[in-house]
């Protein structure tokens, strides 16, 4: 594929979660399938890593075989792809990142290492060195509360001078004033939100979605999408409010604290979106086939719109 270009840093991009075998290796069928999956579904593009895609469970060689899959079969289907290079120290970033640019990745995905908080001055140099381990492929930066430390609009000021293939910023906060303050600091950064705040989110300067909700129904979330992109505020609130619906219902699944990569895997198994089981990695806790039921008759009870191959 041709490099991707700033304008095409944009809309919908899918978070997957990854298929575990008993013996903690990755189910690749599973997950060649479920990328092919989302793929067809016609998103902007899929990232690997993140708390969905549990980075923090993968050592080199799982991140190795994730990213190939993934690069490899989203763009034998003409979809870009965001690996996630996170780690614990720069090194071990830098070498993941190396990795993403040797096998095509489009973008490449950071967070700040997160084990000690860093002051100005090392954030601006982590940013440094991955960006010259990364070469020429743009950088996006998950700028989350799990870093121990946010980067503030000036701070993205800083970056840029220093390190121009920084593109775009996953905002992880709750706040969308906050994402008028990062584009009015940072006019070419590109701010992406989760997909709960789009809708209010767009007319601060918000360009797109990093989204789990996509997995339990496409369509819906690039209708979404697109109502924001065209103004058409009445769909695109009514949508974000069905999302605000979805999520306050999470609190009364049969299992407590559940957290992201555990939520994700059973909004793919709502509809039969994805073939990924529902066990994420220990230390964190999974959901079960009772929660996945309760969520799926909530969802046919309350928004029965989303549900299109249970149905079938």
């Amino acid at each position: 594929m041709k490099p991707i270009t700033r304008n095409e840093l944009c809309g919908i991009w899918a978070a997957l979660p990854l298929p575990w075998r008993e013996d903690g290796s990755l189910d690749d069928e599973i997950f060649t399938r479920d990328v092919t999956s989302c793929c067809g579904a016609k998103v902007n593009g899929i990232y690997s890593g993140g708390t969905t895609g549990e980075f923090y469970a993968q050592d080199f060689a799982m991140f190795r075989e994730v990213n190939r899959i993934l690069t490899e079969t989203s763009h034998a289907h003409g979809i870009r792809v965001q690996a996630g290079c996170t780690a614990l120290s720069t090194d071990e970033v830098c070498q993941r990142a190396r990795y993403a640019r040797e096998i095509g990745a489009d973008i490449v995905q950071i967070a700040i290492p997160f084990w000690l908080e860093l002051d100005d001055a090392e954030v601006v140099e982590f940013f440094q060195a991955v960006a010259k381990a990364a070469g020429d492929v743009p950088l996006v930066h998950y700028d989350t509360a799990r870093s121990k430390r946010r980067v503030s609009p000036v701070l993205y000021q800083r970056i840029c001078r220093e390190v121009p293939t920084l593109w775009g910023t996953k905002f992880g906060g709750a706040d969308v004033f906050a994402v008028k303050q990062i584009t009015l600091a940072n006019p070419e950064l590109k701010v992406f939100v989760g997909e709960h705040a789009l809708a209010s989110a767009t007319p601060m300067g918000a360009t797109g979605a990093y989204c789990a909700l996509v997995l339990m129904n496409p369509a819906w979330m690039i209708e979404y999408y697109e109502a924001c992109r065209d103004r058409s505020w009445n769909r695109a609130f009514e949508i974000q409010d069905e999302i605000g619906l979805l999520f306050s219902v999470l609190r009364s699944l049969p299992t407590p604290g559940l957290q992201d990569s555990a939520l994700d895997r059973l909004f793919g198994q709502v509809d039969d979106f994805l073939r990924c089981p529902i066990a994420c990695r220990p230390p964190y806790r999974s959901g079960t086939a009772a929660d996945l039921e309760y969520l799926r008759g909530w969802v046919r009870e309350n928004l029965p719109h989303l549900l299109q191959r249970v149905a079938a």
